[in-house]
Formats: structure tokens, C-alpha cells, sequence
């Protein structure tokens, strides 16, 4: 399933370069998913996960036949020589005294050389040793298949830390371009007023202060779109970057930033701590610890090992290398292994003894992290709520200033405001709505750190 889940992604993401390959158009949900193939923290991960899947082989192997093949050739240049006892002498003397040949004084008895074997040989086999009981390779292997969870719990944490990131980034980016498309309507604004007093002026119905007050607005607010603009484009490069992409691509936004209606929730929900995935970890960490304290006590019990040999040997003698291999002679034995441990120095005791040591260590981790994230959720309940304030506060500050502006304009064109009072005007409007779409961008923010803490990102 996880297979043919990467083999869409990668479908998808061929085909979004086929069609944008100067502009890169990127809705959030894209960027979490181009995310999940480019950022190199995540393909990390996913590699540490087939790492732990390799080690579970490797201990898997230790318990599958072992079968090894073995052959070789022997010249025996100098045949070696064994000393016997005579034992043919006394026989042929005895013979000899019977017969009064000889008398028992001329017998000599000693030892003479022989030499046994022949010149060249060659031999084939194949052996099998075979695992049939060992308590320590078991847990072994429950332990390294546990190992594997922990790298699946790592990588399901760098992908929230990734997703996170993503999700921050696109909102900065977003609203770095809504604070673009504010700055260029109170610009749009502001120069058509300037033109207009301008044509006063040349009327002699407008002072000069007035034109030129406005004309400064003018050329304050163009500064401020170009900075703005400078920081829209560090916030995309940002949001490439922590997709794992080409910071230089053009990248066009096509979602929009989530207004407030969809962001505010109930807050009554009871926090698990379980769907923290850094609990899971210790979690896993503690069972792992337990599985290595059971290991160390089954190794107290015996070792059985089961082994089977089959092989052959052929000869030939000298000037006769001709006839090797022409008869083969057959050897086969098989046979069991009991190993018993009696007395280690204590090894075994001093490892079970660290096992508890480390056991302890966890729970007391443990206990101080839950402690830690209760505390993380209820600040990220304490800066969502008071977000939530903000973002009512700045709601109603937005639509006293656009009445304040209106009736400034009105008051502006009927001739009794000053171009003073309408700039003034437009820029706390601009302020305004300025103010409110960063406090809906916090409101967001917030809900992504409230979410996170909870587990449910």
C-alpha cells in the first residue's frame, strides 16, 4: 500500500512540473505532498526505517541454516613418516629360535619408519549448522522488529515537524502578499487623491501643502510595497525551502489563507496524551528496554545447535595425478551441540542490572515529558484564546476605521476636511487592515501549535 502510495505521488509530481515548468502554481495542499517527496528530513527518515528493516534480517539470518561449501587439493611433496613398533621382528625370530637357528642373544627389537598416504588428494563437502533453540535469539529478534517502530515513530514525527513548518510558511507567505494587495489599494487610493488635488491646485480651489502631503504618502507607501514585497519573496523562498525545492522557482499561491469562521473551535476536548507521538516513543523505548531485560535472563538457559557434514574425498598416487577424481571415497556425520552456561563472572547480572538501571530512566522520562506537554497545551491553549480576542479586537478597529475613512472622504470632497485629515485617515485604515490580517495569520498559527500539542496534527 505504502508503495503504490509513492508511486501516485510521484505520478503527481511529474505531472505538475510537465505543466508549470517556469511558474510553479502551489496550493497548501500540494506543498504538503511535494513535502512529503522533496524535503530531505522526511527521505532521511524513510531510509532509517529500511536501515531498522536490515537489521531485522540480519538477526533473522542468524536463526536461518547456515550452509557453507568447502573444497580443496593436497600435494604431498614428502609423505610423512610415522615411527611403528617392530612387531613383525619378534615373530620371525620366534620362528628362527624354535628352528635353533639363531640364539636369543642376537634379537634386537626397536621401532621402524612408515609412511602412510598418497601423494595427491582433493576433497569436497558441504556442512550445515543449524539453530534449534536459543531464548536470547528470539527476544533478539522481537527487539530488532521493535527498533523498526521506533524509526517508523521518528519519521511520523519529522513529518509533523515538517508539516508544520509547510503550514506555517504558506500562511507567511500568504499573508505577506494580502499585505501587498492592502499597501497597493491605499496606494491606488492615495495617488488618484493626489491627482485630484493636484488638478485643485491648478484650479486654485487646493493649497499647495495639500498636494504635497499627498504626494509624500504617495512616495512612502511605494517604499513600503517594495519592502513588503522584498519580505513576500523571503517567505516564499522560505516555504520552498522547507518543501525541499528550488528556492529561485517562481511560485504562484493558490490557496488563500483560512478566515476566521474556520479556524475558531471548541476547546472542551479532552487531551490524550497517547496521541503524542513523543510519548509513543518512550512508549516503544520502555517496551524495548523490557524485551532486552528478558533476553539477558534467558540467557541463563542452554544453547542447542544441530549440524549435518556430507562430503568425499579422492586420491591418486604419484605420476598418477591423471586419475584424481576418478573414485571418490564418501564421508557424512551429523550431530547436536548443547551449550549450558554454568558461570559468566557475572556478566549477565550486570547487564540486567543496567536494563532496570535504564527501565527506571524511561518511566522518569516519561512522567517529566507528560508534564512537559500538559504544559505545552495549555499555553497553546492560553495563545490561541487570546488570539481568538485579538482577532475580535482587530475586527472592530477595521470597521471603525473604514468609517472613520469614510467620512473623511466625504468631508474631504465637499471641501470642509484637510488632505491632512485624509491621509491620516488612510493610513490608519491601512493600519488596520494590516493589523487584522496578521492577527488572522497568528489566529492560524496558533491553531496549528494548539493542534500539534494536542496530537491531532
Amino acid at each position: 500500500m505504502r508503495q503504490l502510495y509513492s508511486w501516485a505521488l510521484l505520478a503527481y509530481a511529474f505531472v505538475g512540473y510537465a505543466q508549470q515548468d517556469t511558474i510553479f502554481t502551489l496550493s497548501l495542499e500540494e506543498a504538503l505532498i511535494q513535502a512529503k517527496l522533496n524535503n530531505k528530513t522526511l527521505a532521511n527518515a524513510q531510509l532509517d526505517i529500511d536501515y531498522a528493516e536490515t537489521q531485522v534480517n540480519e538477526v533473522k539470518a542468524q536463526g536461518l541454516p547456515q550452509i557453507n561449501g568447502n573444497a580443496g587439493f593436497t600435494h604431498n611433496l614428502e609423505i610423512a613418516t610415522q615411527l611403528l613398533p617392530d612387531f613383525i621382528s619378534p615373530s620371525v625370530y620366534g620362528v628362527l629360535f624354535e628352528e635353533g637357528i639363531i640364539s636369543p642373544k642376537t634379537v634386537t627389537t626397536g621401532t621402524f619408519p612408515a609412511q602412510f598416504g598418497v601423494p595427491f588428494s582433493m576433497q569436497a563437502s558441504v556442512g550445515l549448522n543449524q539453530l534449534l533453540f536459543d531464548g536470547t535469539f528470539f527476544l533478539g529478534l522481537k527487539a530488532a522488529s521493535e527498533y523498526t517502530s521506533v524509526s517508523k515513530l521518528i519519521a511520523s514525527k519529522s513529518e509533523i515537524d515538517v508539516k508544520e513548518a509547510v503550514m506555517k510558511a504558506y500562511y507567511l507567505a500568504l499573508i505577506s502578499e494580502q499585505n501587498i494587495g492592502q499597501l497597493q489599494e491605499s496606494f491606488t487610493n492615495v495617488q488618484k487623491l493626489q491627482k485630484e488635488t493636484q488638478a485643485l491646485y491648478e484650479a486654485g480651489f487646493a493649497e499647495k501643502l495639500d498636494v504635497d502631503r499627498l504626494t509624500l504618502s504617495v512616495s512612502n507607501l511605494e517604499i513600503s510595497i517594495s519592502q513588503v514585497q522584498n519580505q513576500s519573496q523571503l517567505a516564499k523562498q522560505l516555504l520552498l525551502n522547507s518543501i525541499g525545492l528550488d528556492v529561485n522557482r517562481k511560485v504562484v499561491l493558490t490557496s488563500s489563507l483560512p478566515q476566521e469562521e474556520n479556524v475558531l473551535e471548541d476547546l472542551a476536548t479532552n487531551f490524550v496524551p497517547e496521541k503524542r507521538i513523543e510519548i509513543q516513543m518512550i512508549d516503544q523505548q520502555q517496551e524495548i528496554n523490557q524485551l532486552n531485560l528478558k533476553r539477558y535472563q534467558m540467557g541463563y538457559l542452554p544453547s542447542l545447535y544441530g549440524n549435518f557434514n556430507y562430503g568425499a574425498n579422492t586420491f591418486a598416487g604419484e605420476g598418477k595425478l591423471g586419475d584424481l577424481g576418478t573414485e571418490w571415497f564418501p564421508i557424512s556425520s551429523y550431530g547436536l551441540s548443547l551449550s549450558v552456561p554454568l558461570f559468566d563472572g557475572l556478566y549477565k547480572k550486570a547487564k540486567t542490572d543496567q536494563v532496570r538501571i535504564d527501565m527506571q530512566k524511561t518511566a522518569n522520562t516519561k512522567e517529566q515529558t507528560l508534564l512537559g506537554v500538559n504544559l505545552q497545551v495549555n499555553q497553546a491553549k492560553t495563545t490561541y484564546l487570546n488570539a481568538r480576542k485579538t482577532i475580535v479586537m482587530q475586527k472592530n478597529n477595521l470597521a471603525l476605521a473604514e468609517s472613520i475613512y469614510d467620512t473623511t472622504a466625504i468631508k474631504f470632497k465637499e471641501g470642509v476636511g484637510s488632505s491632512f485629515e485624509m491621509i491620516t485617515a488612510e493610513s490608519e485604515l491601512t493600519k488596520a487592515k494590516t493589523n487584522y490580517l496578521n492577527a488572522l495569520y497568528e489566529l492560524n498559527v496558533t491553531k496549528i501549535d494548539l493542534n500539534k500539542a494536542l496530537g491531532i496534527l
